[in-house]
């Protein structure tokens, strides 16, 4: 680095956190914390009833193993042992 880039850069301010925006936070996460049901999960909270993760795992486990069965039929071709 040439020495007016270095000199430019010890020139500026330390970063400091800002207090107000830091409050602000914190009291907003309290809220929100504070707002939600005791013993709630946060998959529950994002879907009401637990319906939706109730219906994607399974479709996915079934997706996942109709894709490993492809690859292994496809492995099989290639390698011709089928």
């Amino acid at each position: 680095m040439c020495e007016r880039l270095i000199r430019l850069l010890s020139e500026l301010p330390s970063a400091e956190p800002d207090a107000a925006r830091s409050e602000q936070i914190r009291v907003r996460c309290r809220t929100r914390l504070a707002r939600q049901a005791p013993g709630a999960s946060a998959s529950s909270a994002r879907a009401p009833g637990g319906r939706t993760a109730q219906l994607w795992q399974p479709l996915i486990a079934i997706l996942g193993v109709a894709y490993l069965t492809e690859v292994i039929v496809q492995a099989l071709r290639i390698y011709r042992l089928s």
